[in-house]
């Protein structure tokens, strides 16, 4: 009985396929046979730098934190972290210890300090200006370390500078002052109103007296306005930070990787390595017109 044209052909195109598969197959041992020197120290080159660093932070421990923030965008704190970064890859340990005020020791224990948005981007590359969260990660060789290290990050990014620091007590000057303003105002509000004596929206001179129900509403929303304000200017001046922590880095993990995976990715950026020498590197350094 003969098959028909569909079933044949699919069973055609099936054998076809198993076939070049195993030309593939066959092609690609021969060149690891013909190259074996090379695939070994493309393998060496893949493998080897990935397992030194994971051997390096056998000891070391990641941990993160959530901040917002109420002033500047995202990208200054991305700037000044990704700064204060530098300066610990190349072990400037001094700077590192006066700009985050703390000891020399705890400097040392620092491996690295990123900070990312919510999609894990490079916080240092965020253009927004919108006021949402970011995330600081931080690996250090001291899981003792973890909280004081959260405690002078956050120290450094709200007043690491004169400028900063200028800035949050000028803020606090205005604060005090405006809060000043509005108890006089409440103050005055309160007097008027056991006097009977307030017009539509504004405070009135002594004489005036309230002539009907939407003069005491409006006078009622004025004091009410004045009273929220004078709630978020008690909240900042009680709460003067202008960066706040929402998640601590409370729970730390080792930095390392397991050993399979790191041989995975050595072993896949080593056959990439090979594949690239074999297949077009040095058939170009070859090829003659």
């Amino acid at each position: 009985m003969a098959l028909p044209n569909n079933t044949t052909d699919f069973a055609s195109g099936a054998n076809s396929f198993y076939h070049t598969l195993i030309k593939m197959l066959h092609a690609l041992i021969v060149s690891f046979r013909k190259n074996i020197v090379l695939f070994i120290l493309c393998m060496v080159i893949g493998i080897l730098p990935l397992l030194i660093k994971n051997m390096n932070d056998g000891n070391a421990y990641r941990a993160s934190f959530t901040v917002m923030f109420e002033e500047l965008t995202r990208k200054i704190y991305g700037d000044r972290l990704s700064k204060l970064n530098t300066l610990v890859q190349r072990d400037q340990l001094g700077k590192v210890a006066v700009l985050l005020d703390v000891d020399k020791k705890t400097a040392a224990s620092i491996k690295s300090i990123e900070a990312k948005n919510i999609l894990g981007e490079d916080l240092d590359k965020d253009l927004n200006t919108d006021r949402i969260p970011f995330i600081v990660e931080f690996v250090t060789r001291d899981s003792s370390q973890v909280l004081p290290l959260q405690k002078a990050i956050v120290a450094f990014l709200e007043t690491g500078n004169e400028y900063m620091a200028d800035r949050k007590r000028i803020k606090n000057m205005e604060t005090t002052e405006e809060l000043e303003f509005i108890n006089n105002q409440l103050k005055v509000i309160d007097s008027l109103n056991k006097k009977g004596n307030i017009q539509t929206g504004y405070i009135a001179s002594a004489g005036t007296s309230a002539k009907n129900a939407d003069q005491s509403s409006s006078t009622y929303d004025l004091s009410y306005e004045l009273y929220k304000r004078k709630q978020e200017l008690l909240r900042k001046e009680r709460m003067p930070a202008s960066l706040m922590v929402l998640d601590d880095a409370i729970v730390s993990e080792e930095a390392k990787h397991s050993l399979l995976f790191v041989l995975v990715v050595g072993t896949a950026i080593g056959f990439f390595i090979y594949t690239t020498l074999v297949a077009f590197l040095i058939p170009a350094f070859r090829y003659k017109e």
